[in-house]
């Protein structure tokens, strides 16, 4: 089973992994932001460069194995890299990164204002309108509705919606 966790540093056999670069590589590339490294058991089989775009909010991150893709959430973006051609879609959330929320069918990832729906192919299925300025949690998500909270007053301002999982519409 496929596993993928965040290291700050690496060691010599973690170094000499095929590797990919997301986020803003710089020139030269220099040493990354984070490492991400993607185990079969126990055998390391990718190492994932993980470089910021600048200044950002890094509230929470996630590296998670979802339909045979490697999601990694860190500052304000979600890398999505596919484990058989090893190709990478970013998607800006506009607002810092909170969590993933893994259905069977979808994936759903929540920033500090919306919810993006994530089809296993990695395209962008739908965002949601704003839901809250300082958090989106989600508390129950199925084939036809998403229901979780957003924090509009913090610390502790939560108010809960209900969004439509088929194109995000928000309910109530």
């Amino acid at each position: 089973m496929l596993v993928a966790a965040f290291a700050e540093v690496v060691d010599a056999e973690e170094l000499r992994l095929g590797s990919i670069c997301v986020g803003r590589v710089p020139v030269g590339r220099g040493t990354p932001d984070r490492y991400v490294i993607v185990s079969d058991g126990e055998v390391r089989v990718l190492r994932i460069d993980v470089y910021s775009f600048g200044p950002d909010c890094f509230a929470f991150e996630d590296a998670v194995i979802w339909q045979g893709n490697v999601l990694i959430g860190f500052g304000s973006h979600v890398h999505a890299i596919d484990m058989r051609d090893r190709s990478s879609v970013t998607i800006d959330l506009g607002s810092y990164y909170g969590h993933v929320y893994p259905t069977a069918d979808y994936l759903l990832i929540a920033s500090g204002e919306r919810l993006f729906r994530l089809a296993a192919d990695r395209s962008l299925v739908w965002t949601s309108d704003v839901l809250g300025i300082d958090g989106v949690v989600v508390h129950e998500a199925d084939v036809e509705l998403i229901r979780g909270d957003g924090e509009w007053d913090p610390p502790g301002g939560w108010e809960p919606f209900t969004v439509s999982a088929r194109d995000g519409t928000r309910l109530t």
